[in-house]
């Protein structure tokens, strides 16, 4: 009798485990998606502040000389949650997003290229963000970021690297040439205000499309305003 009981008991013990192991796989699962989400959300976010804030400081200038991480660190425009600090605590020049990924700030040109090199009238800033999970970059290219002409958007452009390190930016995604017309392909995509072939914002199919980045690679996004 004692031996049937014990074993009845330990049958029991077993089914409780398997329970106990399912709702903890979903509630891991569950779980990652919900950090998934808040991430997406939070980038979305980053990058709103950011661009408002920097806009705003500069609604009475007529040029972004200088524009640079620090400059925008120094003048309080960039969100706390981005600026990297030290391990004395206190603030770098680097900023990263959520994802773990550069964030650069750089004053641009209207016409033409920005970039290392380039000659620039710095009428312009372009923001990029790299090292975005796809999630986050469907999310933000799925996101009206100035379909309007008061907007001040003058374009965006996805960019899937073929590296998993978040630090790895490809030279082209680090500015944005003044094209006539917006493009979509696998791994790229340039978005134009006003485009009739590709408006800003992305359709989902177009977002699904160009950013196509894995866990082996990843999505920077640049935008460009004046």
């Amino acid at each position: 009798m004692k031996s049937n009981q014990s074993g009845r008991s330990m049958i029991e013990m077993l089914g409780v485990l398997a329970i106990i192991g399912v709702l903890s796989v979903g509630g891991i699962a569950g779980y990652s998606k919900a950090m998934a989400k808040y991430r997406s959300n939070k980038v979305v976010e980053q990058v709103s502040m950011l661009i408002t804030n920097i806009r705003t400081m500069y609604a009475q200038q007529q040029t972004y000389i200088n524009l640079d991480n620090n400059l925008a660190i120094e003048m309080g425009v960039v969100p706390e949650d981005l600026i990297v600090v030290d391990g004395s605590g206190k603030p770098t020049n680097a900023l990263r997003n959520v994802f773990g990924g550069r964030v650069i700030i750089a004053a641009d040109s209207v016409d033409g290229e920005g970039g290392e090199g380039a000659s620039l009238d710095y009428n312009a800033f372009s923001v990029l963000f790299s090292g975005l999970s796809r999630d986050a970059c469907i999310a933000i290219a799925t996101s009206d970021w100035g379909s309007g002409s008061s907007s001040g958007l003058l374009g965006m452009y996805i960019y899937t690297t073929g590296d998993s390190d978040p630090n790895a930016i490809p030279s082209d995604a680090k500015k944005i040439t003044k094209y006539t017309t917006g493009k979509v392909e696998g791994g790229k995509a340039t978005m134009i205000p006003g485009d009739e072939t590709v408006r800003v914002p992305l359709r989902v199919d177009q977002a699904r499309l160009a950013c196509n980045c894995t866990t082996k690679s990843n999505c920077s996004v640049t935008w460009k305003y004046y």
